[in-house]
């Protein structure tokens, strides 16, 4: 049988698949609602794209709790703004159709779903999911979207039963920097600026295993802002240059002394391989060298897309 057609039991179909899964899935669904993470307990190393801007989860259609349920469980999860999409791909196959992950799909609204075996659907659908792979949420993030999560207002629901949503912008990435780096020490009388900041980064966060706080010192002008990412291209030597994941900005700090000044910038990411630039310019392709030698805000959507993209590997 390579495609069913679902309409009743449509999350105890979903569940069950999630629960039986060996292998990471692939999962794109735009709204992610309280106790979603009960009806999708997706195997570690699963990637999860859902719609947690800030107008999902202030209406309460993403949870962001549930989300960090996941994440400690070891599911890396992504967030893009403009998602519509339902598309559950496990071993072998996959499931395309109308259900958010919330308690009112599974128990009020009516639902249906395609269970598809065909290989090249399947592979498609896990390629689609992948492709939404760019802005990954640490959980620092998660943390700050916990803070202006509001519950709906009507059951299951997001927003105002009386007022249709407001139609959101086209989807955008977060503001996305390469910061080329050399290893030095931080100016001299510093070192007191630099502990207070990292105390309250450190407050920012809750330690996960899969991430981690890094930080560095930047000149008198930042470019940077909580919430953007920055991906750190650090000179190791003549010629030698290795690059980070994408970070989250989580504080800035800035300190001046003695005529000298100094921005220390405290970020949180995956705590994955560096990768040398080399490298990565021959996987990215034509003219990218160029480009990842240049410093501050990256202004080619393409090529932003091209870097996060990258790490959002098994």
């Amino acid at each position: 049988m390579q495609a069913q057609f679902v309409s009743d039991g449509v999350w105890k179909a979903i569940t069950s698949a999630a629960k039986k899964s060996r292998k990471p899935a692939l999962v794109a669904v735009a709204y992610f609602a309280k106790g979603a993470s009960k009806l999708l307990p997706l195997a570690p190393n699963s990637r999860l794209v859902v719609d947690a801007s800030e107008g999902a989860v202030k209406s309460g259609q993403t949870c962001p709790a549930d989300l960090k349920r996941l994440q400690k469980r070891g599911v890396v999860i992504y967030s893009y703004p403009d998602l519509h999409a339902k598309v559950y791909a496990f071993d072998g196959f996959a499931f395309v159709g109308s259900a958010n992950v919330s308690n009112s799909s599974s128990s009020r609204l009516t639902e249906a779903v395609v269970r598809t075996t065909e290989r090249h659907i399947v592979r498609s659908a896990k390629d689609f999911v992948q492709s939404l792979c760019l802005d990954e949420l640490s959980p620092g993030r998660l943390d700050k979207l916990a803070s202006i999560y509001r519950p709906p207002r009507i059951p299951g629901g997001g927003g105002r039963a009386d007022k249709a949503p407001k139609r959101r912008p086209q989807s955008t990435l977060p503001r996305l920097f390469l910061a080329q780096l050399v290893i030095k020490d931080p100016p001299e009388g510093s070192d007191d600026a630099y502990q207070k900041g990292l105390l309250i980064a450190k407050s920012r966060r809750k330690h996960a295993r899969t991430y981690v706080l890094d930080d560095f010192s930047w000149g008198k002008t930042s470019l940077f802002r909580p919430g953007d990412k920055v991906i750190q291209v650090v000179e190791e030597g003549r010629n030698h240059r290795m690059i980070d994941a994408p970070a989250d900005v989580l504080h800035i700090r800035k300190w001046s002394g003695n005529g000298r000044h100094a921005t220390f910038v405290y970020v949180e990411l995956p705590d994955v391989r560096r990768i040398r630039l080399d490298k990565l310019a021959k996987r990215l392709g034509y003219g990218a060298k160029k480009k990842l030698h240049k410093n501050g805000l990256v202004r080619d959507r393409v090529f932003a897309e091209k870097l996060l993209g990258n790490w959002n590997q098994f």
